[in-house]
């Protein structure tokens, strides 16, 4: 009896692995060919892309407003502003390795 259960017990084990290996081989062919799909999509993007570049066709772009160029100038004026208002101090190390003199936070 034991014998008979582990025949079925491996034929389905078999059966199993024989469906799963058919499943992936099924998924690999159409990974494949969606990926040929896309890469013919996107080659023809690209080369329509090429092409309006070439012909001067994206050319139609809205200039920067006025306003929207007073605000970059004053972020930018406020960024410089930070970026020196650190001053850095050099500690130098003793022969131990320890830092030598004050450790003085401001």
């Amino acid at each position: 009896m034991v014998d008979q259960d582990t025949l079925i017990l491996a034929s389905l084990m078999l059966i199993n692995l024989l469906s799963l290996g058919g499943f992936a081989f099924w998924i690999r062919i159409h990974l494949e060919q969606a990926m040929l799909d896309l890469d013919e999509k996107l080659a023809t993007a690209i080369q329509a892309l090429v092409e309006k570049l070439m012909s001067g066709g994206l050319a139609e772009y809205e200039p920067p407003n006025p306003i929207q160029g007073a605000i970059a100038q004053l972020i930018q004026g406020m960024a410089e502003q930070k970026m020196n208002t650190f001053d850095a101090t050099v500690t130098d190390r003793g022969a131990d390795g320890q830092f030598t003199g004050g450790t003085d936070i401001e």
